[in-house]
C-alpha cells in the first residue's frame, strides 16, 4: 500500500524532447514558384487574347475578300437580268436573279437585296402576266374555301409547290403554301417567297375585283401585296378605280349629280367593273345620268339636262329618254333663241288724231235783204 501510495504522490516526470524551431511561412509572392506561375499564366491569357482578337479580324478579312470578289459577279449577273427582262426573256431573268439569291445573298448589302427583291417580283409578276389570259367578268363569282390542316412538308417541298401553284395560277392555293413555309422557316429563301406571296397577292386581288365582283376584298389583298413590292401601274390603276366605284356607289339615290361625277370617270376606263349587285360602272353612269337630267329638268336647267341624256342616251337608246330629251332640247332652244317681236305686234302708244277736212264755204246767197228798221214793240 505504501509503494502505491508512493507511486501516486511521486509520479515519474517524462522528459520533455526538445521542440524545433519553427519556419517561417514566406509570403505567396515570395516564393520564386509563385513568380513562375505568374509567368505561365499570364502567357497564357496574352495568347488567348491574340487568338479571341485575331479570330474575329481574320473572319472579317476573309469576309471582305468574299465579297470583293463576289460584287462582280454580282453586278454581271444583274445587269444581264435587267437586259433578259427589258428584251422578254423572263425566265432567264429569274434564273440569274434565283442564283444570285441562292449564291450571293451573305455577301451582299441590304440595298443590293431590295433591289434584287425588286426584281424578281417584277419577273415573276412578268412571267404570269404572259401566260394570264384576258380576264373577262362571269356572272356568278367563284368562292374557294379551305380547311386549315397541320402541313408536315419539308421547306423545299413547300417551295416547289409553290412554285407549281402560280404557274397553274392557283392564287389561293400558293398563298397557302407560302403561309405555311414562313411558318415553318421564317428564314428561308425569304427574298423569293416574297416575291412569290406579291405575284399570289396582287392576281388575286385583280381576279376578285374583276371576275368576283368582291370589290372591297380584292382592295384588301392589293394592299398585302404592296407590303412586298410596289404594285405595278396596271394594279394600281385598277385599284385606284375600283375605290372610286365604291364612293360613287355610296352616293346612290342621295346625291345623283356625285354619282355621275365618280361613275363618269369609271365606266370610260373600267366599263365592265361591277359589285355584288352586278350593276356594271356602265349602267350605273347610265341610270344616274337619266335621275340627274330630270333633276336638271325639273330645276328649269334645260341646256344641262339635255347633255345628261344624250350621253345616257348614247349607252343605251331608251324611247323613254329620247321624249324627255327631246322635251328639254326644245326648251334649251327657247332660251337660247327667244322669239322676236313683229312691226304688227308692236304696241301703239299714241292714239291716231282724226283728220279734219276743210268745210266748204255756202253757195247759198242770202233771198232777203236784212231790214233796217227795227220791228215795232208790242
Amino acid at each position: 500500500m505504501v509503494e502505491n501510495e508512493n507511486e501516486l504522490t511521486n509520479p515519474e516526470i517524462p522528459e520533455k524532447t526538445p521542440e524545433k524551431p519553427k519556419r517561417k511561412k514566406k509570403k505567396f509572392f515570395q516564393r520564386r514558384s509563385s513568380w513562375i506561375i505568374l509567368g505561365i499564366l499570364l502567357a497564357i491569357l496574352i495568347l488567348l487574347a491574340g487568338v479571341l482578337l485575331g479570330i474575329p479580324r481574320g473572319i472579317q478579312d476573309r469576309v471582305s475578300l468574299a465579297e470583293t470578289q463576289a460584287s462582280p459577279k454580282i453586278q454581271a449577273q444583274l445587269e444581264s437580268a435587267k437586259l433578259d427582262i427589258k428584251e422578254g426573256r423572263f425566265q432567264v431573268a429569274l434564273d440569274r436573279l434565283d442564283w444570285i439569291l441562292d449564291e450571293m445573298a451573305p455577301y451582299m448589302s441590304d440595298a443590293e437585296l431590295t433591289e434584287v427583291g425588286k426584281l424578281y417580283s417584277e419577273t415573276l409578276l412578268e412571267i404570269s402576266s404572259y401566260a394570264t389570259p384576258t380576264t373577262i367578268p362571269s356572272p356568278t363569282p367563284t368562292v374557294v374555301g379551305f380547311t386549315p390542316t397541320p402541313d408536315l412538308r419539308g421547306e423545299e417541298e413547300l417551295f416547289v409547290t409553290a412554285q407549281q401553284e402560280i404557274a397553274g395560277e392557283a392564287w389561293d392555293e400558293a398563298i397557302q403554301t407560302l403561309e405555311a413555309l414562313r411558318q415553318k422557316n421564317l428564314e428561308y429563301k425569304s427574298v423569293q417567297v416574297d416575291g412569290m406571296l406579291y405575284v399570289a397577292l396582287r392576281n388575286r386581288g385583280i381576279q376578285k375585283i374583276l371576275v368576283d365582283g368582291s370589290l372591297e376584298p380584292g382592295i384588301y389583298d392589293l394592299t398585302l401585296a404592296e407590303r412586298f413590292a410596289p404594285l405595278d401601274s396596271s394594279a394600281e390603276g385598277i385599284r385606284t378605280w375600283t375605290r372610286m366605284y365604291l364612293t360613287g356607289a355610296s352616293y346612290w339615290g342621295i346625291d345623283w349629280s356625285q354619282v355621275v361625277y365618280f361613275f363618269e370617270q369609271v365606266y370610260t376606263m373600267l366599263p365592265n367593273l361591277r359589285d355584288g349587285t352586278f350593276m356594271t360602272a356602265t349602267e350605273r353612269f347610265r341610270i344616274a345620268a337619266v335621275e340627274y337630267a330630270e333633276q336638271l329638268t325639273a330645276a328649269g336647267e334645260y341646256c344641262l339636262a339635255e347633255e345628261y341624256f344624250d350621253k345616257a342616251l348614247v349607252i343605251l337608246a331608251d324611247p323613254n329618254v329620247q321624249s324627255e330629251r327631246d322635251h328639254a332640247a326644245e326648251e334649251c332652244f327657247l332660251i337660247n333663241n327667244p322669239p322676236t317681236p313683229t312691226p304688227t305686234d308692236a304696241p301703239q302708244n299714241k292714239t291716231a288724231e282724226p283728220t279734219k277736212e276743210p268745210t266748204e264755204a255756202p253757195t247759198e246767197e242770202p233771198t232777203e235783204e236784212p231790214t233796217e228798221e227795227p220791228t215795232e214793240a208790242p
